[in-house]
């Protein structure tokens, strides 16, 4: 209320100086005619006399003088106008005229459209305001374009991910139907090959359809207050075995104390298994994995990070985006592309968030805030 009160008075001030103006014009040319008149008749008495003849004249040298002045009050008055009119225009005219203009640059969606001009009050907050504006909508016009690229490259992904083994098992399915392979040692190579096709096929569909759980905000996720710790050293036996066939090194540091905590068991296996699968499958033998569990005052942190061959740093920033794989080389026999993408999603429905840091060592750092 205050600055449309600011407004409304510098609107009236600019209307009282217009009149002020006008009043004085108007004195002015007044003041000419009423000179004028008088020195012309002191001057007429003195030289001549009263006729009907020097009476016509002396009335046309009247109105004469008199249509001089109102030429002058009309001349004066439309400088005073034109300034005016010129003045307004910079406070308040010329500012709404590109504030339309923007708007209507908005509507057509060029959302990098930004107001410059010197305004104040009023106007110089909505210039400030449509800026935001403008800012946020061109923000969101990139998010929704990069959106889109992802959607398409996800069906791109999607559809490869699907053919190359969909192919090499209907392959090979001809191939025994035709009955071109009778060694029964090859067929039962075959038949494993074709078993491991269709179990990647399961397995991505199976993740896709979790992913798409995942994302969607009604989907429920029912947590239950348990002792993290004691789930923490349940997926570290398992993954012990299988680390140590491959010959790595796994490290676990977990706390020996009760920490309770709420999460959806099934939902946060799923994130860690993720991990701590693609640490599994991508590295070498010889590297060192290292699970840490840490309780802190503000929630609880999950450490999984490694020294094997780490992420390229051209995909670092969209790791945790579908179909996105550390192994460039896209080989049939790798993963999914999705297990990051659904470990960030379980972290963000427990409310917590999830980073990578590469420093030597690739550092996913789950949190889950203290509720």
């Amino acid at each position: 209320m205050k600055s449309q009160n600011r407004l409304q008075r510098v609107l009236i001030t600019t209307y009282i100086y217009f009149f002020i103006i006008v009043a004085l014009i108007a004195a002015f040319s007044l003041f000419v005619l009423n000179e004028q008149i008088v020195n012309y008749f002191l001057e007429a008495g003195q030289s001549s006399k009263s006729t009907i003849e020097g009476q016509e004249k002396n009335e046309q040298i009247f109105y004469k003088i008199l249509m001089q002045t109102l030429l002058l009050f009309l001349s004066l008055l439309i400088i005073a106008v034109y300034i005016f009119g010129k003045w307004t225009a910079s406070r308040l005219t010329t500012p709404l005229h590109l504030i339309a203009d923007g708007i209507q640059d908005i509507a057509r969606g060029q959302y990098n459209k930004r107001l410059n001009f010197n305004a104040s009050y009023e106007l110089a907050q909505i210039q400030n305001d449509f800026n935001k504006m403008a800012e946020q909508l061109e923000k969101v016009e990139k998010e929704n374009q990069r959106l889109e690229e992802n959607k398409q490259r996800m069906l791109v992904d999607l559809s490869h991910d699907l053919k190359t083994p969909i192919t090499t098992v209907r392959g090979y399915v001809e191939a025994l139907e035709l009955g071109l392979i009778n060694e029964e040692e090859r067929k039962r190579r075959i038949l494993r090959l074709i078993s491991n096709k269709v179990e990647l096929v399961s397995e991505l569909i199976d993740n896709i359809f979790e992913l798409s759980k995942l994302n969607s905000s009604n989907y429920p996720v029912m947590v239950q207050k348990n002792d993290i710790a004691e789930f923490m050293r349940e997926i570290a036996i398992e993954y012990y075995e299988q680390f140590s066939e491959k010959n790595f090194m796994f490290q676990c540091t977990i706390p020996q104390d009760e920490i309770d905590y709420p999460f959806n068991a099934t939902l946060l296996y799923r994130a860690i298994s993720n991990i701590l699968s693609n640490a599994l499958k991508y590295n070498p033998a010889g590297t060192t994995v290292q699970l840490e569990l840490l309780s802190k005052e503000n929630g609880i942190e999950i450490v999984i990070q490694d020294n094997g061959i780490g992420i390229p740093p051209a995909i670092e920033e969209k790791i945790f985006e579908a179909f996105v794989r550390g192994d460039q080389t896209r080989k049939s026999d790798g993963g999914t592309g999705l297990g990051l993408a659904i470990a960030k999603q379980v972290i963000k429905k427990h409310g917590g968030e999830i980073t990578l840091t590469t420093n030597g060592w690739t550092s996913f750092k789950l949190f889950l805030p203290q509720k």
